[in-house]
């Protein structure tokens, strides 16, 4: 694992665009304000201010724009503004020798997902889950996803309690704590990004119908290497289900194939609370105590 520093007060977070377009500016402002608040300085993505269609700029100034942010010393942490649709374009132009010499926080979710795995994967750099500029902070972001956003990212986190859960199947299972946007991970099918080791996949969506959930889930099971490696299964919020006792019986069925650890409940995903955490590291879920454990 290559871990990144810590941040701590009087640090830079650099809010950048690599995705959908800023629609409207205001908000980056009001989470500059918020970081801004909480001890930061900020420097916003050039990549903010510009638009083509649904991205905010072309796959190749998207890249060059996150290769300039962790080479640029004077960042300590990346925030993405949002994510929507586009990190999947710029995989293979991103220079993954600058990020592996120069470490820092990654923190973002949904469309980010692509980048978080295909960083980890390139580089071992832990990664973070977590809330975003545009997306979080830009939007009355609620106190919990707040706190638990700078307690993270300042002073590290040992265990998650998942406190409302499903339980599908028990146990205790080990491994890498990886995952993200359902949806994105299955985009990524074709490419080299499952993990080597074993891991725990964790995992959330938005405004997807159960078949379509089973679909994707069935299509990454059917990868021989996602299959054996995979340990357990975190869920998140999967917000707009048209079907919950479908999406039950599904995973019901799925924990009694797999005979792995199964629980739904983490507080990550598309809804307004939401926990900060790690991609990557060592990991141990325990249904039993309804606990995440993280080793690093």
């Amino acid at each position: 694992m290559l871990l990144p520093k810590k941040i701590k007060k009087g640090d830079t977070i650099g809010i950048l665009s690599v995705s959908g377009n800023i629609a409207d500016f205001s908000k980056l402002e009001k989470a500059k304000i918020e970081f801004e608040k909480a001890g930061y300085n900020v420097i916003i993505s050039d990549t903010s201010k510009t638009r083509q269609d649904y991205l905010c700029a072309d796959d190749k100034t998207r890249a060059d724009e996150l290769n300039k942010f962790f080479y640029d010393k004077n960042i300590n942490a990346i925030v993405a503004a949002r994510g929507g649709y586009g990190a999947i374009r710029i995989l293979d132009k991103i220079d993954y020798d600058i990020i592996k010499a120069n470490p820092k926080i990654f923190a973002g979710y949904s469309d980010i997902t692509a980048l978080s795995l295909f960083i980890y994967k390139k580089t071992d750099l832990i990664t973070y889950n977590a809330p975003m500029a545009y997306s979080d902070f830009g939007c009355d972001i609620s106190e919990y996803t707040k706190n638990s956003f700078f307690k993270t990212l300042e002073n590290g986190i040992s265990e998650i309690e998942i406190n409302t859960q499903q339980i599908f199947f028990n146990g205790i299972a080990y491994g890498k704590f990886w995952g993200g946007n359902l949806s994105t991970v299955q985009s990524l099918c074709g490419l080299d990004f499952i993990p080597d080791e074993k891991f725990i996949f964790f995992t959330e969506d938005i405004n997807e119908p159960v078949y379509k959930i089973d679909k994707m889930f069935s299509q990454l099971l059917n990868i021989p290497k996602f299959k054996s490696n995979i340990t357990g299964i975190v869920l998140g919020d999967f917000s707009g289900l048209d079907n919950e006792l479908y999406f039950k019986n599904f995973f019901t069925r799925l924990a009694g194939d797999l005979k792995i650890p199964i629980i739904q409940g983490l507080k990550f995903g598309h809804e307004k609370d939401k926990l900060t955490f790690p991609i990557g590291t060592d990991s141990i879920l325990d249904t039993n105590q309804s606990k995440i454990m993280f080793k690093y």
